[in-house]
């Protein structure tokens, strides 16, 4: 059930925002301080962003070890439910990481959002519109990678359980498969999570062409 599958890394193809220089989202209006403000703030959530990414790449990477020892157990005519253990409680501790990465990352969004709603660009809408659907593309990628967090703790909690019997003849079947499940809707949201931080790229790089 655990086979290894190049969708099990697609965190990997989350390259992170590129943090924006000073200028480069300038609206076409005088007021430098707005400019300023939205510069700084986004550059914060990338630098969150990319913090968190780099928690949730550890905590996959961790994930992978543990599949990789489970395949190989699997495979053999024996197997030691003790070292899986020991795995499966290092991706827990990976994951729970990765939970405070996410946590900070949506203190970021929050921040973004709240301190760039006021802000009046003049007879620059765009500019305000662009802003605004920045802080929206945050807070659906925050969540994305936030529920891919807790699809991947219900998978560990599920994998726990099944293996909390040594005898593979008589573990919980259930389990097993309620463990795919939770791992599948993982992917599903790293996959929606990689989408919105493209289109948080592409908005991003609308500010810049209006400088």
């Amino acid at each position: 059930m655990m086979e290894r599958s190049r969708v099990f890394f697609l965190l990997l193809f989350l390259t992170g925002c590129i943090l924006l220089g000073a200028g480069c989202t300038s609206p076409r209006v005088g007021d430098t301080h707005n400019t300023t403000v939205v510069i700084q703030d986004f550059n914060t959530w990338a630098g969150q962003q990319k913090a968190s990414y780099g928690d949730a790449h550890s905590a996959l990477t961790q994930l992978g070890t543990t599949l990789d020892t489970y395949n190989h157990d699997t495979a053999g005519d024996s197997s030691d439910p003790g070292t899986l253990r020991g795995d499966v409680a290092a991706d827990q501790q990976a994951l729970a990481r990765w939970g405070a990465g996410s946590a900070a990352l949506g203190t970021a969004t929050d921040t973004f959002s709240s301190e760039t709603a006021s802000l009046d660009f003049g007879n620059d809408q765009d500019a305000l519109q662009l802003t605004g659907l920045l802080g929206q593309e945050m807070k659906i990628y925050s969540i994305d990678m936030g529920n891919a967090q807790q699809h991947f703790i219900d998978y560990e909690r599920d994998l726990s359980g099944y293996l909390s019997v040594d005898d593979p003849d008589y573990r919980d079947d259930s389990l097993r498969m309620a463990a795919i499940d939770a791992k599948a809707a993982a992917l599903s949201s790293l996959s929606d999570g990689d989408d919105t931080l493209s289109n948080i790229t592409a908005t991003a790089h609308l500010l810049q062409e209006r400088q």
